[in-house]
């Protein structure tokens, strides 16, 4: 056989090169240069003169099902659109020490208890540890094949031997191809080994799931192209100090995304948690100034989620803000315009926002919660118990409308929530108590104080 060889090409403008260079001569960028394989063309002959891929009318493609495997998991196979497709590839990413190998490890547990061949391969522990974790999690099964390695090609011809279901490597940045010389977790190792062990999942018709590492911001470590290639891209979401996990679904081919599983993580593994509201509600007392409930949207789903306000005096001058779990910078804009409209000074008073139970929101219906919350806390004014919060505020004031107002209050009023603060509907609905201003829901307050 004819030994592949590889050459380094600039990713800004195509620059080729037999060996790395730290500057492009061409373009004159710095560190532009990633190696590739080489393509020969006896290769690209014999491609050719293989099979081809045949078109197919377009009415006959909507009677194509995908063929779904359960991970066992009712939470994850809502994120991934109802179970594994086969011959997909999918990714899970996260923080290190969040949980993502348990998970795996479990799901593939799972399937090999379903008579189902599954293949877990680690290339960054050891046998005896896997072991250990597998007793631990309770999956031992002989159907469930464990291999230690990290040869891209060693693992594919593991996979042509087993034909399992599911695969599991984990991870793919420990992963490397022989016919490349740069060193694992490198940028045209991790874009080569995914692509490697793609074309054998399509192939042999097997559901793959790779674990990745992230970056210190949180996002995908590696090229971006590894987002582009597989299938589906999940992220294992969760606090360290905090039991809660998320399981959130960026990209999916084979379904909706922004979807969530929700788990809980104990000794035993990882639990779901099939009722994440009532979850995240179970330690509330009675009313009490600076708390309220927000009722968000998760994907398709409706949360409901209590939010903690405190502000306090602050007799050294320089005030603080420290928020967790939602945006610094909206909770600063939402200060901005509760001192602006209302008259209502922070300059001299330290807050603090925090979500309860570790959750992070990123949704704007949160903003009319957060200012409840605060002006709750500012004037000592306690929220019913029964009532929960929804709406966008606008930076002159107005609560602005949210989607899906009707799943809030219904989910709301399913936990025993009689009564809802949100926006006007344009439709005209009364489910819930609209408002139209920050005024509004500030004279709500004093209300209540009487």
């Amino acid at each position: 056989m004819t030994k592949r060889r590889s050459k380094f090409v600039c990713q800004n403008c195509g620059y080729e090169s037999a060996q790395w260079l730290g500057r492009c001569p061409q373009c004159g960028e710095f560190n532009t240069l990633v190696e590739e394989l080489e393509v020969s063309e006896t290769s690209v002959k014999l491609k050719l003169k293989g099979e081809v891929s045949k078109p197919l009318p377009a009415t006959q493609l909507g009677k194509r099902t995908f063929l779904r495997l359960s991970t066992g998991f009712k939470e994850l196979d809502r994120v991934l659109g109802g179970g594994m497709v086969q011959g997909s590839v999918a990714i899970l990413s996260g923080e290190p020490g969040i949980g993502k190998s348990t998970l795996l490890l479990q799901v593939a547990g799972i399937v090999a208890k379903q008579n189902l061949v599954t293949l877990y391969v680690t290339g960054e522990e050891s046998l005896e540890q896997i072991g250990l974790r597998i007793e631990r999690l309770g999956v031992e099964d002989e159907r469930l094949f464990v291999l230690a390695e990290t040869d891209v090609t060693a693992i594919g011809a593991t996979m042509e031997e087993l034909r399992p279901s599911l695969a599991v490597v984990d991870s793919i940045q420990a992963t490397y191809h022989p016919s490349l010389t740069s060193s694992p977790g490198s940028v045209s190792q991790v874009r080569e080994s995914t692509a490697y062990l793609l074309r054998i999942a399509k192939r042999l018709n097997i559901a793959l799931f790779l674990i990745g590492h992230v970056t210190k911001e949180g996002f995908l470590a590696g090229p971006k192209v590894l987002e582009h290639i597989v299938d589906a891209v999940l992220y294992l979401e969760g606090d360290a100090n905090y039991t809660l996990r998320l399981v959130r679904a960026t990209k999916n081919r084979f379904g909706p995304t922004g979807e969530i599983g929700v788990f809980q993580l104990n000794e035993k593994g990882l639990v779901e948690v099939p009722n994440p509201s009532q979850w995240l509600l179970s330690q509330r007392r009675e009313p009490i100034a600076g708390t309220v409930v927000a009722a968000i949207m998760e994907g398709h789903r409706p949360l409901l989620v209590e939010i903690q306000g405190l502000v306090t005096a602050n007799p050294f001058g320089i005030p603080r803000r420290v928020v967790t779990g939602v945006d610094l910078g909206r909770v600063l804009m939402i200060l901005a315009i509760l001192e602006r409209h209302l008259h209502c000074k922070f300059n001299d008073r330290d807050v603090f926002v925090n979500v309860a139970g570790g959750l992070r929101i990123t949704e704007p219906a949160a903003d009319l919660p957060v200012a409840l919350a605060i002006l709750s806390s500012r004037f000592d004014v306690p929220i019913p118990k029964d009532l929960a919060a929804f709406g966008e505020l606008g930076l002159t004031g107005e609560i602005r409308p949210v989607p899906q107002g009707e799943s809030r209050v219904r989910e709301a009023k399913r936990l025993g929530f009689s009564r809802c603060l949100g926006p006007e509907d344009s439709k005209g609905r009364k489910d819930w108590l609209p408002i139209k201003t920050i005024a509004e829901a500030k004279r709500f307050l004093e209300l209540q104080s009487r």
